[in-house]
């Protein structure tokens, strides 16, 4: 199964791809963006590009385990990606942001989602 993971954020979105034959998460370029549709449009090209089964996608609930306005934002994002027809599932994205200097948190992040997501889908089987 080929994955794209995202951290969504306002304006920067960390990005990860896993091919289904490494299961390896590689970083990609984070995308700066100004709005919604610009992020939804480079997505669902990568979408097309990488040949994507689905896209894991950071929920970030407060520390209460709440659900804050970034989480709406988010599921905003969701609902479009969804509704071209592209699975989607979200993962708890509660520490899952490196605190190392010297590289991009938000692709890192979205690193980690995919690891997170390969994981529990492992202990499923």
């Amino acid at each position: 199964m080929n994955l794209l993971a995202l951290d969504i954020g306002m304006r920067r979105t960390g990005i990860a791809f896993c091919s289904g034959e490494t299961d390896v998460p590689v970083a990609l370029d984070t995308f700066a963006h100004t709005d919604t549709a610009a992020l939804v449009e480079h997505v669902l090209a990568l979408v097309r590009k990488r040949e994507l089964d689905r896209i894991v996608c950071g929920f970030p609930l407060l520390l209460s385990g709440d659900e804050g306005s970034q989480c709406a934002f988010v599921k905003s994002v969701v609902d479009q990606l969804e509704a071209s027809g592209i699975a989607v599932s979200l993962l708890d994205e509660r520490y899952s942001t490196p605190n190392i200097s010297g590289i991009d948190g938000d692709a890192a992040a979205a690193c980690q989602l995919l690891l997170t997501f390969l994981e529990r889908e492992k202990r499923s089987r």
